[in-house]
């Protein structure tokens, strides 16, 4: 199976809603390329996973100027401790994409991991059907393909795209248009500088191996691809266009430069700042996507790693950044259940 198809960026496709598709004529570009960013940065562990065969093991990965005093290693991403009675969990936002320098991650982090009994990701990255999942859902079902469905003009920019990037047009025409824009944008992140293979859940991946710690996965794959299943092919069309349009802005790798930088540095109230930001851009991704992209997940999530703390056994849980900040963030929901949430 050709690598792309099973590349799952799929929350750079939730940053555009069935209403914002209808409405690209008068949308400000800036504001898609900042939508698409938050999204990219709030949740996509399944591209990781498509892309995790091509990271090297964890133990290659520690670049030599980290091999010294382990306090020394800069902070990477936010994690926080949440406690509930005799309970303990660790909570930890994570990176989707990522570079080689950005391991080991700090002590603090290793030392919350190995106190752990089991890790908690978004989905259960090590699931062997994950790809015959995906693959199930995002390409179209024999006997239909991308080159009948496009307008000449479109398909036309699309055969470009497929000539920039490298991939078959056997393997592209295949993949439904949501599928290929994320496609295209994976690679394209991974030509910046920013490779799914180096994603933290990958890291966290090896270390569980490692460690005999049992992986698990707060949602599934189809529940996740149920927003994207849910748009009309009109829609998913209008979705790849204005990702054609968004590879050739600068503005794009600028504004993923500013985020991950923030998780980079462990700086939570800069990535609240930006989901605030967003939340306030009176769009209809912030009016009409965001709460299902983001809130809806934070409750249902949040219900989950409640219950994950009855068992009493220490764990870590690790999500995109972005689900844990701000006043509807998982912190704030699991202090709402009583918990006693702090930073670590």
């Amino acid at each position: 199976m050709f690598a792309p198809l099973r590349s799952l960026l799929r929350f750079f496709a939730c940053a555009v809603g069935p209403r914002d598709l209808e409405s690209r004529s008068t949308r400000a570009p800036w504001v898609l390329l900042r939508a698409i960013v938050v999204a990219a940065l709030v949740a996509c562990p399944a591209a990781a996973a498509a892309q995790g065969s091509a990271a090297p093991p964890v133990a290659e990965r520690a670049p030599l100027a980290h091999q010294g005093d382990p306090d020394a290693i800069p902070k990477r991403g936010i994690l926080y401790e949440a406690r509930l009675g005799a309970s303990t969990l660790y909570l930890f936002g994570t990176l989707h994409v990522g570079k080689p320098d950005f391991y080991p991650l700090d002590a603090r982090t290793n030392q919350a991991f190995a106190a752990s009994s089991a890790l908690y990701l978004e989905l259960n990255l090590a699931d062997a059907t994950l790809a015959k999942t995906a693959t199930d859902l995002a390409a179209y079902p024999e006997g239909t393909s991308l080159d009948r469905a496009l307008q000449p003009e479109l398909m036309s920019r699309v055969d470009a795209a497929l000539k920039r990037y490298q991939i078959p047009r056997e393997a592209g025409i295949r993949m439904k248009p949501w599928m290929l824009g994320q496609t295209f944008l994976l690679l394209q992140a991974a030509q910046d500088g920013y490779n799914p293979a180096f994603a933290t859940e990958i890291h966290l991946l090896g270390l569980a191996a490692a460690q005999g710690k049992e992986v698990r996965g707060l949602e599934t794959l189809a529940e996740q691809f149920a927003v994207f299943e849910r748009l009309p092919e009109s829609g998913q069309q209008r979705f790849l266009a204005d990702i054609l349009d968004a590879l050739d802005d600068a503005r794009l790798k600028q504004h993923l430069d500013s985020l991950v930088g923030a998780w980079a540095s462990g700086d939570a109230h800069a990535l609240e700042e930006e989901l605030a930001r967003e939340r306030g851009e009176g769009t209809a991704f912030a009016r009409d996507v965001l709460p299902r992209l983001v809130d809806d997940r934070n409750q249902t999530m949040a219900q989950k790693i409640a219950a994950i703390a009855t068992s009493g056994q220490p764990a870590f849980v690790a999500v995109g950044a972005l689900h844990l900040v701000g006043p509807k963030g998982i912190v704030a929901l699991l202090r709402a259940r009583g918990f006693s949430v702090r930073p670590l």
